[in-house]
């Protein structure tokens, strides 16, 4: 129980782990709650029971451990981490004028020399692993943000685990609109046929999961892809290179090798 209070106390793994596993579960659990739980209230017993003896916690590591996965997919498509690309010097979504100003307070703030644009063409690789190195850095001085640059890294968390549970989602979605359809009896089964007359007067239950199966089956489908979690991410990288100037100058006490 301890662990669970923390998931749900906990700003980030409340919004980018839980939310994303129990939204896949929504379709489901609705319908469940709806149909038979005012009529069997220890239905609604044992749901809450697993949800307090680990279901949240299953789903926010299932959510977790998938998201990590396609991390490390998306970053090799990407070639390399939106804070390690958006310091390259070749790429152009900083403009030159803030990037050399986020090198500089790197340089002064954290005692990292950064690779000049001729270092960087000559050893590419050497040039990241200084760029990871010092995002690493800034991300330990800057944990304890708790404005701005928590909210970034919660929108680009949360979606990258909404698109590692994609498939799971649409399955789900999927699952509760037949079943919406079924007890709306919109769709029946003996004898089979199709009865879309009911669609005016579907019942609150069945109402209710086709709305919430049909509006997340659309963000899945058309929302979270590729390009928003990368997007996210280079906002996330913007945010966390604004945090230098707030840094003090004396955390870096050795000199930096020029």
């Amino acid at each position: 129980m301890t662990t669970i209070f923390e998931l749900i106390n906990d700003p980030y793994e409340r919004k980018a782990r839980v939310i994303p596993g129990l939204l896949v579960a929504l379709p489901l659990l609705v319908p469940l709650l709806c149909v038979y739980g005012a009529r069997h209230p220890a239905l609604t017993g044992v749901i809450g029971l697993l949800a307090g003896c680990g279901a949240i916690y299953a789903l926010a590591s299932i959510a977790r451990g998938r998201g990590k996965k396609l991390e490390e997919k998306l970053v090799n498509e990407w070639g390399g981490l939106p804070t390690t690309i958006a310091l390259r010097h070749r790429d152009k979504f900083l403009d030159s004028i803030s990037k050399q100003r986020y090198h500089a307070a790197f340089t002064a703030k954290l005692g990292i020399a950064m690779p000049t644009a001729e270092d960087e063409a000559a050893d590419p690789s050497k040039a990241d692993d200084t760029y990871v190195g010092a995002t690493k850095r800034l991300r330990e001085l800057t944990r304890s943000n708790k404005q701005l640059l928590l909210k970034e890294n919660i929108a680009y968390g949360f979606h990258r685990n909404m698109l590692a549970m994609k498939l799971i989602g649409i399955v789900s979605c999927l699952l509760g609109i037949v079943y919406g359809l079924l007890i709306a009896k919109i769709l029946q089964v003996n004898p089979p046929q199709f009865v879309p007359v009911h669609f005016a007067d579907p019942g609150l239950a069945a109402g209710l999961t086709l709305l919430i199966s049909f509006a997340l089956l659309v963000a899945w489908l058309f929302y979270f892809e590729k390009g928003a979690v990368k997007r996210m991410g280079f906002v996330y990288a913007e945010r966390l290179f604004e945090c230098l100037s707030s840094l003090p100058s004396s955390i870096s006490r050795k000199r930096v090798s020029t």
